[in-house]
């Protein structure tokens, strides 16, 4: 498709990569993190054929982990509330806000704006938060925050406190 970056060829455990792994399969950091914030669960998947769907990083039809386009639905930094209380929400596609861990956390303005507090030793299948200085993102990161949206903490040291997100293993398992 005209516009679209190519696929990017990274293993499935493309998250969890070593410095040493990213740059064997030849993708910076900055490669990374834009596929992560702009494609991930975002491009539907072009795969044919039945595969584990959990582990491809592409959208999948009814999958709980598909996102919007963060540069379609610019305000994707702020949480619906509906949509968090319930599981569902009555805009739909037409909503301004986030549905799910996955979209609000992996959206540019959010994406690795928090250090992880297991730091290097964070044993997740998926993190959205930075594991060192050098992986952490300024806070305005992709695009300008949503008007009356609360802000993502300050120096760095004090955005180490993580927030309750118990519900992404819901998201994935």
């Amino acid at each position: 498709m005209e516009g679209q970056q190519p696929y990017l060829a990274v293993p499935c455990a493309y998250l969890r990569l070593s410095e040493a792994a990213r740059l064997a399969y030849g993708v910076t950091r900055a490669e990374l993190d834009e596929f992560l914030m702009y494609e991930f669960k975002v491009r539907r998947c072009g795969k044919t054929y039945p595969h584990q769907w959990m582990t491809c990083p592409y959208a999948h039809r009814g999958e709980k982990a598909r996102r919007r386009d963060p540069r379609k639905f610019p305000n994707h930094g702020v949480p619906c509330s509906e949509f968090r209380q319930s599981g569902a929400c009555r805009r739909g596609q037409r909503c301004e806000f986030a549905h799910g861990v996955f979209e609000f956390w992996l959206h540019p303005t959010r994406y690795r704006t928090r250090m992880c507090v297991s730091g290097a030793a964070c044993a997740r299948k998926i993190c959205f938060f930075a594991h060192s200085v050098e992986e952490l993102r300024p806070e305005s990161g992709g695009g300008e925050m949503a008007a009356g949206a609360p802000a993502v903490g300050g120096r760095a040291e004090e955005r180490a406190e993580e927030p309750d997100i118990r519900w992404v293993y819901e998201l994935v398992d």
